[in-house]
This record gives C-alpha cells, sequence and structure tokens, in this order.
C-alpha cells in the first residue's frame, strides 16, 4: 500500500490525502485511544451524535469506550483518523462481523463537525473496506437514518447498495467491490529522492509534510524553490 508504514503490533498507518487537500494518520485504534475517543465524541454536534449514535447524550459511558477500543481487528475492526499536527482523533469507523453471517459486518463512521465536508468520511470508508477484504467480509450492512443523506452518499463508493426504508431509519446492505485504494503518500520515498536529487522541486503538499516528522529533518537541509513538481530533464 503506497504510502503506508508498518508500525509493528498496531499495525499499518497510512498518510490520505484528503479531497479538500488535507492529510490525515489513518490508522487502526489503540488499547489507549478511549480519552481521545471520548474528546471527538465531545466535538460532535448533537445532529451528528445522533445521526451516528442514535442518540445525543452528552458523553460515552466507560463501558462503551472500553468496547470501542477493544478490537480483535478480525471480527472487529476499528480506525481513526489523526491530522497531521495533532493527536486528535478527528474521524472514526468500524465494522463488526455478524456471527450468523461471516461474509458480513455491520459498520459506522463518524466525523467531528469541525472534518466535515473534506472527504474524510469517504477515505475512513475506503480504508475500512480494504480492511474488510483482507478479513473475508463481502458485504457491509448499516442502519441509517433517512435523513442522513451524505451517509446514503458515501455507501455507493464502496460497491453496489440495496436499501429498504422502514419509517425514519433506511437498511442498507452494500455487496464491496474491489477496494481500488486511495490517494496515499509515499513520504520516505520522496524524501530519499530529493536528497539523491532525483527530484529538483518537491509537491506542495510534500512540502507542507516535511515541516512534520523531526526524525526526518537532517535529510531536507535543501532550498526548496516554489512551483510545480519537476523530475530531471522535464
Amino acid at each position: 500500500m503506497p504510502g503506508a508504514v508498518r508500525t509493528g503490533s498496531v499495525g499499518v498507518v497510512s498518510l490520505v490525502a484528503l479531497r479538500s487537500g488535507d492529510v490525515v494518520r489513518i490508522r487502526e485504534v489503540r488499547p489507549d485511544d478511549a480519552p481521545a475517543l471520548a474528546r471527538a465524541y465531545a466535538n460532535l454536534g448533537e445532529q451528528s451524535r445522533y445521526r451516528r449514535f442514535f442518540t445525543v447524550m452528552p458523553e460515552l459511558p466507560e463501558t462503551t469506550l472500553k468496547a470501542a477500543v477493544d478490537v480483535d481487528h478480525v471480527d472487529h475492526e476499528a480506525l481513526v483518523a489523526v491530522p497531521l499536527l495533532s493527536a486528535e482523533i478527528v474521524g472514526e469507523c468500524r465494522f463488526i462481523r455478524l456471527p450468523d453471517q461471516p461474509d458480513t459486518a455491520e459498520i459506522g463512521v463518524a466525523v467531528v463537525d469541525a472534518w466535515q465536508g473534506r472527504g474524510l468520511g469517504s477515505a475512513l470508508l475506503a480504508s475500512l473496506s480494504e480492511r474488510a477484504a483482507e478479513a473475508g467480509i463481502e458485504y457491509f450492512t448499516a442502519q441509517i437514518l433517512a435523513e442522513n443523506r451524505t451517509m446514503l452518499r458515501l455507501l455507493p463508493g464502496l460497491g453496489q447498495v440495496k436499501t429498504q426504508s422502514r419509517g425514519p431509519v433506511v437498511s442498507a446492505r452494500v455487496e464491496l467491490a474491489e477496494p481500488a485504494g486511495q490517494p496515499t503518500l509515499d513520504v520516505p520515498g520522496l524524501l530519499l529522492a530529493a536528497a539523491r536529487g532525483d527530484i529538483v522541486v518537491l509537491p506542495v503538499l510534500l512540502r507542507r509534510l516535511i515541516r512534520v516528522p523531526e526524525g526526518l529533518a537532517h535529510v531536507l537541509r535543501l532550498h526548496v524553490p516554489a512551483g510545480p513538481f519537476r523530475a530531471p530533464g522535464s
């Protein structure tokens, strides 16, 4: 997976470029993420909370938070999105395999209000569908409020969708298409290419990124002029 870094027991961390131009890290949830998930829930408006959890409770109970980070990454997977310059979680998605239908999993996704409309929800679901394919899951199901048009518009990007309305709730079933991947950044490779002189001018997006990883700062002792990406001889 281009732009993904294997990090031992934690799994894969992907740097993903969103439709808005923002870049986030998408990674597996960790046991110590409970406080950050609680803060993310606090940053959901009442409408966002109700659409995701069918409740507007002011905070998530400790038992719910514990269950949210206690995942096995096979039958229960959870991914979170974290901005490059922050440790705060701004989006979360998960699937839970149905015990009586091992090829099917129920899904949910939530994005904090300040990050909605940037393409983060679709990026999270794309990553989740890739994990599902690895786990042998072929179908996603979801219970969605009929008013939640944003979520209903995201599902066709995952595959063929069948829906059934029951009052205010839409039951959706998605036959997952072959994962097409999503825009990711091969940051180490680009940095090494720049250090070798293979890249004369770094892309604008990477110029923003290279200020972030302190461990790579020693690689970047070069002047980066403004302008589009160019390779030698172009």
